[in-house]
């Protein structure tokens, strides 16, 4: 009677147990699927947006394209280079200064090809008289109206301009009232400015907002060294950092080394999905 009073306890013992672990188990099971409702997977937390993940480093694909803008400075002294940048199969842009032997024929042979063109317009440097701007440069003792007439004579001196950029000017640049005189007429007239940015001093960003005119600025000089290895150099960096910038406006020389950088530079710019502009397409 004994033993089968023992052995009934055990039982229950047992029962109870099993009982005790099913009940513990559908609870917390219970419990971790409602946790697992209110915390997303880590596929849903994560909204990627195009990022792609590299050796933990995160890389943000531009939403914008790339644009470039190439200026050839200093054209009007010779009709070779001018040929030269013509049989470039992307829109190189011009800049032409005033009253040189050859200042209206580059304007009509670029306008003729379709290229944009620019007044490469002479203004007084710091270094003046030691650097000489050329002939027709506007100077800071001019009267307003001397700097309006002789603005006018400069761009009837390049035809079919559509915009205007500083040869020199360090010093003119830097004068917020006299470059006031000079870009209200280019407002006037529906052109856009290019700044060169001979000078940390300029303030046509400034002068141009203030008035409300089209602008833009230069960001890398190619050719300082006149080098052609050293020129593709300059623009194979800027290449290499396109993720760093959506627009970019480079100006060079008329050097046989730096047309030939530029045409070497095209099929790789392009390669790269880098779309080769006119200025006038990065001003605002």
């Amino acid at each position: 009677m004994k033993k089968k009073k023992s052995i009934l306890i055990r039982v229950g013992i047992v029962f109870v147990f099993v009982v005790t672990i099913s009940l513990a188990y559908l609870f917390y099971q219970d419990i971790g699927s409602k946790i697992e409702k209110k915390i997303p997977s880590s596929d849903k937390r994560v909204k990627r947006r195009g990022t792609i993940t590299s050796a933990g480093k995160k890389f943000h694909p531009s939403i914008r394209e790339h644009k470039i803008a190439i200026i050839i400075d200093d054209i009007g002294y010779e009709l070779s280079p001018v040929n030269e940048i013509l049989k470039i199969n992307a829109p190189i842009t011009v800049s032409i200064l005033p009253h040189c032997p050859y200042s209206k024929e580059a304007a009509e042979r670029a306008y003729r090809a379709g290229k944009e063109i620019l007044l490469h317009l002479p203004m007084e440097p710091r270094e003046y008289p030691d650097k000489n701007p050329g002939d027709k440069a506007l100077f800071l003792c001019m009267s307003d109206k001397e700097i309006r007439h002789r603005l006018e004579e400069n761009l009837k001196g390049v035809p079919h301009a559509s915009g205007v950029n500083n040869h020199m000017g360090s010093r003119f640049m830097a004068d917020e009232k006299k470059l006031e005189v000079v870009l209200k007429v280019l407002r006037d007239k529906n052109l856009f400015f290019i700044d060169s940015y001979t000078s940390r001093d300029t303030k046509g960003k400034k002068v141009a907002r203030k008035i409300g005119l089209k602008f833009a600025g230069r960001d890398i000089f190619i050719d300082n060294k006149c080098n052609y290895t050293d020129t593709l150099k300059i623009i194979k960096k800027a290449i290499g950092k396109r993720d760093k910038w959506h627009t970019l406006i480079i100006i060079g020389h008329p050097y046989e080394s730096t047309i030939m950088a530029i045409k070497k530079a095209i099929p790789m710019l392009k390669a790269k999905g880098i779309k080769i502009v006119p200025p006038s397409d990065l001003t605002g």
